[in-house]
């Protein structure tokens, strides 16, 4: 059954194939045309915004004003009326109250109605509440001049009412009532001139908003398109590729990310390349090194199974064949250390000890062999112990290696001497011999898998060149370097140094990652081959 996962990263993979940046729907998913629309849709809202406002707040607020003026007006007409009226009572004529009305109801207040009606552009209804007289003048009727002046009648406006008491000389008071009502205003033309001010201004503000929002997501976009565009091209191949600064800081910190990203493929990619040109060259190798054991064995096998020879050239046939297969075991456990130092499985097991024991123990081991070989050996260690953390099997094995070289390679009547030299913090293993010296132009690859130099006789057939390789690895692992020197007709020296702080921190993380990479391994079949 397929995994929620798979189904979604199928199903990712489905909408991703049936993805056309060319359709109308990738037209609304671009960056750009949504930023343009984003700023767009402010510029309009605010424009609501606005219109609303002024169609609720402004009217209420240009009728207060009116009302205010015309409230102003009356109390103004009042006074007039007041001053008027108390004039007449003043004088000789008008001692008496019935004059004094008569006169005012006939000829004061028409004049002031008017007056008003005039000056302040509204209708006035003056009443006497003494004798109900009403007189009313309505606002000038040339309304088209009031319009061509911008006034209009302001019905929203209602009645304004104010009282008047005159009091004359004689006591008697005169009571009038003032009414305003339908003034002539520019609240209209006002509310109009702001609408229009405000639509236009709205769309003033749309255009620099689309301007604004093309520019911004321009500036935005562009830089994600070029990012975009050395993304296709990294895709395509073109590792070398990255992005530039922008100028836009999550933009640049995007491409940051992105380079970084690009220097690591393209990094492992390299190292992948190289890995599989080292890879051939290996297969190449190996294929070389197992033909000729392989090609001996075959001939020993035919020559055998044919029956045509003697006893004795059987049993050199089969001395020969062991030593074939001898040298393939030692091939394949050279190869498989090999693997397990690339694969970086190579066990360790590191622990405190003393370093003279294993290099004595391999100087005793091929001690019989050098005697054998007719070549000295000797060794020379410190009297006092040697204490550091090391893994005693790996460095039992680079001596061999290393001892077992300068063997092979010192001719009879030769030495081969060993030393151990402690320093404050660091110790040093000579190994030097003095047989045929390597040449000069050979010495940058004599670590190289494989590579046996141009000596000529038993020692180089016999020999698998893995060892050198397979030593450098494990001081590289301690945590140490190795130097050589040598000189043709004179002899080499290794030279290892060793950290005694440097080795156990090294090896110990080393040993660290392989316990937890044999943790996680998966168990063997007991009835498979190891």
């Amino acid at each position: 059954m397929p995994s929620p996962k798979s189904d979604a990263d199928a199903s990712a993979a489905s909408r991703w194939a049936r993805f056309d940046p060319r359709s109308p729907a990738a037209f609304f998913r671009r960056l750009n045309t949504r930023l343009v629309f984003a700023l767009v849709i402010v510029a309009v809202v605010s424009l609501i915004v606005s219109g609303i406002a002024i169609s609720q707040i402004l009217p209420g607020y240009f009728a207060e004003q009116t009302e205010q003026r015309v409230t102003t007006s009356v109390a103004s007409v009042g006074i007039d009326l007041r001053q008027e009226v108390a004039r007449i009572g003043a004088s000789p004529t008008g001692a008496n109250l019935a004059e004094v009305t008569e006169m005012s109801d006939n000829r004061i207040v028409p004049g002031v109605a008017e007056d008003a009606a005039r000056i302040f552009n509204a209708t006035f209804t003056i009443v006497n509440e003494a004798t109900g007289q009403t007189v009313a003048v309505e606002a000038p009727k040339d309304v088209a001049k009031l319009e061509s002046e911008g006034l209009r009648r302001d019905s929203a406006v209602g009645p304004i009412v104010a009282r008047v008491d005159v009091q004359l000389p004689s006591g008697s008071i005169v009571r009038y009532r003032i009414i305003a009502s339908d003034p002539f205003s520019t609240r209209a033309q006002t509310i109009q001139q702001i609408q229009g001010a405000l639509i236009g201004a709205g769309v003033l503000a749309l255009g620099v908003a689309l301007v604004i929002g093309i520019i911004a997501a321009r500036t935005v976009t562009q830089p994600i398109g070029r990012l975009r565009r050395v993304a296709g091209s990294v895709a395509q191949g073109r590792l070398d590729e990255r992005a530039v600064p922008s100028g836009i800081l999550e933009i640049d910190e995007l491409g940051q990310q992105f380079n970084v990203m690009a220097d690591r493929l393209s990094g492992t990619l390299r190292m992948l390349e190289a890995d599989r040109d080292r890879l051939r060259e290996f297969v190449a190798d190996v294929s070389h090194e197992l033909r000729t054991p392989i090609a001996a064995l075959r001939l020993y096998t035919e020559l055998l199974s044919s029956g045509e020879v003697d006893e004795a050239t059987r049993l050199e046939f089969l001395d020969r064949s062991t030593e074939q297969i001898g040298r393939l075991e030692w091939l394949s456990t050279n190869l498989l250390d090999l693997s397990r130092i690339d694969a970086g499985i190579f066990p360790l097991d590191i622990h405190d000890g003393d370093l003279r024991d294993p290099i004595q123990a391999v100087v005793q081991a091929l001690s019989e062999e050098a005697v054998e070989r007719g070549v000295a050996l000797d060794s020379a260690v410190p009297a006092q112990p040697v204490e550091m953390r090391f893994d005693r099997e790996r460095i039992v094995q680079l001596m061999t290696n290393l001892i077992g070289n300068a063997l092979k390679f010192t001719p009879r009547g030769g030495a081969v001497s060993v030393r151990l030299e402690e320093g404050t913090d660091e110790v040093t293993i000579v190994v030097r011999d003095t047989g045929y010296g390597i040449p000069a132009d050979e010495l940058p690859r004599i670590f190289d898998r494989f590579y046996r130099g141009t000596n000529t006789g038993e020692a180089r057939a016999s020999g698998s060149g893995l060892g050198l390789a397979i030593v450098r690895s494990i001081v590289e692992m301690h945590g140490g370097r190795i130097d050589l020197t040598s000189e043709v007709g004179r002899g080499t020296e290794f030279r290892i140094t060793l950290s005694q702080q440097g080795v156990g921190e090294a090896a110990e993380a080393d040993a660290k990652v392989n316990e937890t990479s044999r943790a996680h391994r998966p168990a063997r079949n007991p009835g498979t081959l190891a």
